[in-house]
C-alpha cells in the first residue's frame, strides 16, 4: 500500500477483502483478514481512529472462532492504534494492564511483549518508575539483538524515541536515530513506520 505509492489501490484490495469475509464459509478468516486489513491498509487513507472498532471486532471474533493468535494481533494493533490516536495516558495504561492479562491467560508470550513494550512507554511517559522502563527496555533492545527479533528491536527504537522527543530530549533522540539507521525498511506498511518518520524528522529539525 503506502510504501509501494499505491495506497488507494491496496484499501480497494481491502474492501474486497471484506465482502469476501461475507460469504458462507469464510467465518475462520475473519480475525486474520482484519488484521491484515486494519494494521496494513486503511490508515493509508482514512483516520486512526477508524481502525479501533474493527480491531476489537477483529479480536472479539478471533476468540469465539479459536483463531486466538489473530486475536491477539488484533489486539495489540487496537493497542497501539489508541495509543497514536491520543487516548490519555491514564485510561490506555488501564487498557493495557488489561491486555497483559488477557495475554498471559491465552498465553500469547511473543505478542504480550509488544504490549509490555508500550505499558512501559506509557508510565515513562506518566514519570511511574522512570528508571525501571529504562532497564526493562535496554533489556528488550538487548534481548532483540541476541535472537536477532527484527521486529522487537525496531518498536523498541521506535518507541525509545518516542519518549524522548516528547520530553524533548534531543541529544538522546537524534544519538537513536542515527544508531537504529533507516528502521522504516523493517516497518512496511503500519503506521508506527509514519510515526516513526515524524518523530525522525523533528529530532533533526530541532538538531538543526
Amino acid at each position: 500500500c503506502g510504501p509501494f505509492g499505491k495506497p488507494h489501490e491496496g484499501c480497494e484490495m481491502a474492501k474486497a477483502a471484506d465482502l469476501i469475509l461475507e460469504r458462507p464459509g469464510m467465518r475462520s478468516s475473519t480475525a486474520n483478514t482484519i488484521f491484515v486489513t486494519q494494521c496494513f491498509c486503511y490508515h493509508w487513507t482514512s483516520p486512526l481512529q477508524d481502525t479501533i472498532e474493527p480491531l476489537l471486532k477483529g479480536y472479539q471474533a478471533g476468540l469465539e472462532i479459536g483463531d486466538t493468535d489473530s486475536a491477539c494481533k488484533c489486539l495489540a494493533v487496537r493497542m497501539y492504534h489508541l495509543y497514536f490516536t491520543g487516548l490519555s495516558l491514564g485510561s490506555i495504561q488501564k487498557e493495557l494492564e488489561a491486555a497483559t492479562h488477557v495475554l498471559t491467560q491465552l498465553k500469547q508470550d511473543g505478542t504480550q511483549v509488544f504490549i509490555i513494550l508500550l505499558l512501559t512507554t506509557v508510565k515513562k511517559r506518566r514519570g511511574l518508575d522512570a528508571e525501571a522502563c529504562d532497564d526493562i527496555m535496554d533489556s528488550m533492545l538487548a534481548t532483540a539483538a541476541s535472537t536477532r527479533a527484527f521486529d522487537m528491536a525496531v518498536y523498541v527504537n521506535l518507541m525509545k524515541l518516542e519518549v524522548f522527543v516528547l520530553l524533548q530530549e534531543w541529544e538522546e533522540a537524534l544519538e537513536l536515530v542515527r544508531k537504529a539507521g533507516n528502521i522504516r525498511l523493517l516497518l512496511p506498511s503500519t503506521f508506527a513506520s509514519v510515526r516513526y518518520t515524524f518523530l525522525e524528522a523533528l529530532t533533526y529539525l530541532k538538531s538543526a
